[in-house]
Formats: structure tokens, sequence, C-alpha cells
């Protein structure tokens, strides 16, 4: 076959064969761009891929660190609660029995420190590890994830840590339906019997704060206060975003029910004293929530100490407190405020209920801020009721919304949870 022929212009002959025709398509080849996004889809699908898979084997590896952290802290927590070991298991034991129920056994590896005994105070650490095969990460070379959750936790004996507990107590007239007054009475009665039996050395104080309408002070208390108006048995508040100095706090003195039974008072110490403030309550009058967390919060001001030694010096207050509220930096102090309410801000006779909400909240986010621990009940409360308790809780595991019949389940746990505050996870 001839190949096939051209000519110019000029009439020069030019040949055109197959390798002329190859010339043509690599040209239309090599400038083409159909199909080349597929090659990016590809890069792109596979990136993708790795941080989808990137992203799994993290969350698989959190997942799995969070609870062996988490058994971990109980652990070590269980394993150094001396009064509340009454069997014979040693700190190994408990400890292994945690990470058994787990399914963790081989992460503890027997990796077990007791420091200590029921005598001079115990230290339990544990050093758990181990490792989370990956399930993508390896087409990059990494077959697994390494992790070691260390725990620490040690319990000080009596004369080493501190209770400071306020219980912000609802009497308002509602209280009386149900006998709810009665329900919280032994509520309140079997925290204060758990906490201050055999309780000679003052480790404990404990602050009972009844309120309604008002909060009535102990007797001659508010001669203390340096900046007073008005007169009568009670007191507002000018400032509700600030509680310590409170000794120098404009306050208003206001007329009230005077009986004795509602009178706040101050570190008990004892469980028949306690038993006795409390069997007294009754239930009278309307709401005023902010009223008794502001006053329960005066009880941590060590500002009051000369209201305190006045108390002191009247005998309504046992000479081993005239130091006290102690210092905010004191170490091995736990403070604890329990508030309790079966309903609302109420009703207009001082402020209207909004603003008694916020100087609710003002008080409670100033107690929080200085590392008080606010423990917030809502017992049979409406919604607002309830809403305002959880705003006030330090945490939302610090919040109850409680029924006639869980009331003193709640106040165990709340006891036990404050005892456990003398126990330090210290890793």
């Amino acid at each position: 076959m001839w190949p096939e022929t051209s000519k110019h212009k000029n009439g020069t002959q030019v040949f055109f064969g197959r390798s002329a025709r190859f010339s043509r398509v690599l040209r239309r080849f090599q400038t083409d761009q159909s199909g080349s996004m597929a090659v990016f889809a590809v890069f792109v699908f596979f990136a993708m891929l790795l941080m989808g898979g990137l992203a799994v084997d993290m969350m698989r590896h959190e997942n799995e660190r969070i609870r062996m952290q988490n058994t971990a802290d109980r652990a070590v927590l269980a394993a150094t609660m001396l009064r509340e070991n009454v069997s014979e298991a040693t700190p190994e034991q408990i400890v292994n029995s945690y990470f058994a129920a787990e399914g963790l056994t081989a992460q503890l590896d027997n990796r077990v420190i007791v420091e200590g005994d029921a005598e001079s105070g115990r230290s339990v650490t544990v050093v758990p590890a181990g490792s989370v095969p990956t399930l993508f990460m390896h087409m990059l070379g990494i077959d697994e994830f390494d992790m070691a959750t260390p725990a620490r936790a040690t319990e000080a004996l009596a004369g080493q840590a501190q209770i400071e507990l306020v219980m912000v107590l609802d009497v308002s007239g509602s209280m009386g339906s149900s006998n709810k007054i009665g329900t919280m009475r032994n509520a309140a009665n079997d925290l204060a019997t758990s906490l201050l039996t055999d309780n000679e050395d003052g480790d404990v104080a404990i602050t009972i704060v009844p309120y309604d309408s008002w909060v009535l002070p102990p007797t001659g208390f508010l001669n203390s206060f340096s900046n007073v108006t008005g007169s009568g048995a009670c007191n507002d508040w000018a400032v509700w975003n600030v509680i310590t100095d409170s000794l120098n706090l404009a306050t208003h003195r206001q007329s009230c029910d005077n009986s004795l039974w509602a009178q706040v008072r101050p570190f008990q110490n004892t469980v028949a004293a306690t038993t006795s403030a409390i069997n007294g309550l009754t239930s009278r009058g309307v709401t005023s929530i902010d009223l008794g967390v502001r006053y329960g919060a005066l009880f941590f001001d060590p500002a009051i100490r000369p209201a305190i030694s006045a108390l002191v010096d009247s005998g309504d207050v046992d000479p081993m407190f005239a130091e006290r509220p102690y210092g905010w930096n004191e170490s091995n102090v736990v403070r604890a405020l329990v508030l309790l309410t079966d309903g609302q801000n109420c009703c207009g006779s001082r402020y209207s209920t909004l603003v008694q909400d916020a100087n609710t909240l003002a008080v409670c986010t100033e107690l929080k801020a200085r590392g008080v621990l606010v423990y917030s009940i809502a017992f049979q409360a409406p919604t607002a009721g309830a809403t305002l308790m959880q705003g006030c809780a330090s945490s939302p595991s610090h919040y109850f919304n409680a029924s006639t019949s869980e009331l003193i389940a709640v106040f165990q746990g709340i006891a036990s949870n404050i005892q456990t505050q003398a126990l330090r996870l210290t890793l």
C-alpha cells in the first residue's frame, strides 16, 4: 500500500504514514484532561479513609482508657476507705476485685502499691497499663495504641481532715403537707449521726440553717455587723455576689417571727445537740431560698470569726470553734453545703421570684468558685424550683430530685460522698 500524499501550495509533496497518525494521537492524549479527577478522587478517598480510621481508632483507645482510669480511681478509693471497710479483705484484694469485675485483671498485672495502715493512714497506688489494637492505622504501620492510667488515693485519719458542713433546710408552710417535714428531719438526722459519731475532737462541725420567709440568726449575732440599718431579729442583704468580708457588707434588719426553734445553730459537733435542733424544726411561712443559701454561705466566711467568738462567750458555741470558720486557704478542709427545697422562691414580699432566683444563683456561683461542694435537693419541688436547684449544684451528680421514699437514701449518699472527700486522688 502506497502512503498517502499531499501537496503544499509550492508543489512540495509530503508523505503521511502511520507514524504521523500515531504522533497526532499521542499529542491529543498529552493534552486531554478527561479522567484526571478520577486520580485525584482516589487520592482524596484514601486520605479520608485514613483520617476516618484514625478517628475510629482514637475513639476506641479513649473509651478504653476512660474505662480503665475510672476503674483505677474507684479501686484505690475503695481500698483506702478505712472506716468503710468492714470486711477482712486486704487493699490488694479490694483493688483486684474491682479490676476483675471490669475484665481488666491483665491490665492491672498486680501493680498495686500499699503504704501505711489503719493506724497511720493508708495510701494505695495502682499502675494499670495495656494497649488497644488498631483497626485502620496498621496501614501506616501503627498496630496498637499504648495506654497507662495510674491512680493514687490517701485517706487522712481523724485530726488530719476537717469537715465544715452547712445544712440549709426549707421549713416553709408547704413542708407541712404529707409529713414532708418529718421525712426531712429523719434524713437530716441520719446524715448528722453518720458524720458526728465519735467526733470528740470536733473534726466535723455542722451548721443548721432553717429558712422560710426569713432566716433567724443566733441571738446577738447581728450586733457584730458594722454596716447595719433598721431593726428586727432578721435581716436582708444588699449584695448577693460577694460572700466574703460579710461583717462589713450592707445589711438591713427586718422584723420576723423569732421562735427559737427556727434559729440558726452554728458549729454543732455532737449527735445529741444536732439532732435536737433538727427535731425541733416545723413548718411555716413562704419560701426565700436566696436568704437560706446566703446565710449558709455566711458560715464559710472566716471574716465572721468575731461573731462566732461572741457566741462562744455567750455559751451558744463550743469554745473549740472560736477560730472558725477556717481560712479559705486552710489545707485538709472539706466545705460542703446541702440545700433543700420543696418549692420555689416566692412570693414577692421581698423581691420578685426572678430577682430571688438571680440572688440564689449568685451565691451558689460564689460558693462553687471558692471550692465549696454544693449538694442541692429538689424535694418534690415544682419545675422552677428543680431548675434552680440544678443551677446551684456543684455538678449534675450533686443534684437530686427526690421523692419522700428516696430522701433518706439521698442524704445517706451525700454523707458518704462528704466522707470520701478526705480521700485525695493524687495521680
